[in-house]
């Protein structure tokens, strides 16, 4: 199947233009970027403790950015690392109170513009929506599309 790139540019734009009027960017001096506050929402929601390594497969990115978004989220103080008893060379991710307190903030300003499409596109709408996203998200992981 040939696909036209005209169509497919257009569409491409469309996609940016969805992300741009749904997706808020992070304000200055906490959180600064979705993957930042991916990572920490990870960290925060698990009820496990995790790993860089499964920060990795998780996220669907590569271990030198999780990486700097460890480093990052550990300067600000959100989050603190654990060292792992059974090898010193690995640690586990703890979110600390300050971290909390600043997910606690960001979630109402981060958030908004998916709770205000959901009221707009009505229930049903933004369910399916949704799930056509993952499926299309799960697809792209299974083949390898998502790497960073």
């Amino acid at each position: 199947m040939e696909y036209d790139w005209i169509e497919m540019m257009e569409r491409m734009q469309d996609i940016r233009l969805f992300c741009s009027l749904h997706v808020r960017r992070a304000k200055k001096g906490g959180i600064s970027s979705a993957q930042e506050l991916d990572l920490l929402s990870r960290v925060a929601l698990s009820g496990e403790k995790l790993t860089s390594h499964m920060l990795c497969a998780g996220m669907g990115i590569s271990k030198p950015v999780v990486s700097r978004l460890v480093d990052s989220l550990c300067r600000k103080e959100f989050l603190e690392k654990e060292a792992c008893a059974a090898d010193h060379r690995s640690y586990y991710l703890c979110i600390t109170e300050k971290g909390r307190e600043e997910l606690d903030h960001t979630y109402k300003y981060y958030l908004e513009p998916l709770y205000s499409m959901r009221r707009r596109a009505g229930e049903e709408n933004f369910a399916r929506l949704m799930e056509l996203i993952r499926l299309v998200n799960h697809q792209a992981g299974e083949s390898g599309e998502m790497k960073q």
